[in-house]
């Protein structure tokens, strides 16, 4: 498979990945709002991520090897539908369900995903031997996560102009706790105009342009983009017994000295982003400035996740992995900082945009950069690997997700700097360790009879 191939099918899975996520990310960051009563909107996200958590484990290695990273894709594509469906008119016994079945797909969509441009960029490597693996890893994850950081950009505009009322008013919550004390309302947000859901049209119209996404993204995945030929292997045995070597595997891997010491950061990954879409989107930007707002400020997350994403490839060759991972922490702690003390007020509208700007930055660092570092980590059981970043990526979202109800702001707050702090910790020991091995690179399984001209 020779180079532009490797660009193109890169390119069309990067594009595929933008257009479903901005409906799923878009959607992910009103949850709070827009669906807040009887706390639906949370239990929703929490339940999706306690799904990807066991669906990570189980699921990603049997369908790769069973209908191969392609088709993974495609049909997890194909899953989100329903989950896009049941925010037209949110019900327990509707949203539950269908949030389970996204959450199934969502552990092998993001782990094909990532085994696809891991294998990618280890065969770029093989016929580009004059950059260092690191390097190419850094720059294909780097691209990803500046598709993804894209997605916060075009499907926040999408959904702010469609949520937006004709006038807006502008009610200054002093009589409201809003910011660190902050606490959700189970029984929905009446009580504060500036939380109110939008109309039933609006919704629709939203959610209809979120359906049409995830159904163009499976379509683009499914013409465009080649299979890897080495990737479906047939199991013997049966697949439940390999279903089970599999979360043997899994288990054995996640006791693994290096596994143990990137598993704070791996969770704090997943709590990173929640925190933003749980937390700061409903105590700080909708309790204080409206719900529309949300989605006009967190364009400000995608555009500074987006340029970071283009960045932090050059950054990496240039100051080292390990100083660009400091520099993600460095710009978390400080906007913890901020929001420990900030009285949030819409009249003091450029600090809404500071707190998502900054955060998008840091935000794009790590889901570009926890990929790559397992890469590398781990180059001989990527599979594996993955499942396991995932995993405790999901259970970050799950843990951040499930006590959101009950905790305030500053409670939260407290929990994501422990995480921050105690993984950082564990991301260095580790470092130290992986600088003073000595390990051959690993060389990727070539196609059975590779052709570059042929899928």
């Amino acid at each position: 498979m020779g180079k532009k191939r490797i660009i193109k099918n890169l390119l069309v899975m990067f594009s595929s990945f933008f257009i479903f996520f901005l409906g799923f990310q878009s959607l992910s960051n009103l949850q709070t709002t827009i669906n807040s009563e009887q706390g639906i909107g949370v239990d929703s996200q929490a339940l999706i991520y306690a799904s990807s958590m066991v669906s990570s484990i189980l699921l990603p290695k049997l369908l790769i090897k069973t209908i191969g990273c392609k088709w993974t894709i495609v049909s997890t594509f194909l899953c989100g539908v329903p989950y896009f469906v049941s925010n037209y008119k949110p019900t327990f016994g509707f949203i539950i369900p269908s949030s389970i079945l996204m959450g199934i797909a969502i552990g092998p969509l993001n782990t094909a995903g990532a085994f696809y441009i891991n294998e990618m960029s280890l065969r770029y490597f093989t016929i580009n031997e004059s950059e260092s693996l690191e390097t190419i890893l850094a720059r294909f994850f780097g691209l990803m996560s500046f598709f993804l950081e894209n997605t916060q950009i075009w499907g926040n505009l999408v959904s702010y102009y469609i949520l937006r009322p004709a006038m807006i008013p502008l009610f200054n919550q002093t009589n409201t706790t809003c910011g660190l004390d902050f606490v959700k309302n189970p029984n929905g947000n009446d009580t504060n105009p500036n939380l109110q859901t939008p109309s039933a049209e609006k919704r629709y119209m939203l959610v209809s342009i979120y359906v049409l996404s995830a159904v163009i993204a499976a379509i683009l995945m499914g013409l465009f983009m080649d299979k890897l030929e080495n990737d479906i292997q047939r199991e013997e045995g049966g697949q439940c017994k390999a279903v089970l070597w599999r979360l043997l595997a899994a288990a054995k891997h996640a006791i693994l000295p290096d596994q143990i010491l990137l598993l704070p950061l791996t969770i704090f990954s997943g709590m990173e982003l929640a925190f933003y879409a749980g937390e700061i989107t409903e105590a700080y930007i909708a309790c204080s400035w409206g719900v529309h707002q949300v989605s006009f400020v967190t364009v400000c997350f995608g555009v500074c996740g987006a340029l970071m994403s283009l960045l932090v490839g050059p950054l990496v060759k240039c100051i080292s992995q390990m100083a660009v991972l400091i520099l993600a922490a460095l710009a978390n702690i400080s906007i913890l900082f901020v929001l420990f003390f900030w009285d949030p007020t819409p009249e003091f509208k450029t600090m809404y945009f500071v707190i998502a700007g900054v955060w998008g930055m840091g935000d794009a660092i790590w889901w570009s950069q926890m990929a790559a570092l397992y890469g590398l980590k781990f180059p001989n059981d990527s599979e594996a690997a993955f499942s396991n970043l995932f995993f405790w990526s999901y259970f970050g979202f799950f843990l951040s997700y499930s006590y959101s109800n009950y905790f305030s702001v500053y409670v939260k707050i407290n929990i994501v700097c422990c995480f921050l702090l105690f993984g950082m910790m564990g991301y260095l020991i580790g470092h130290v360790k992986l600088t003073r091995s000595s390990r051959k690179e690993y060389v990727p399984i070539p196609d059975e009879g590779d052709n570059s001209e042929h899928p």
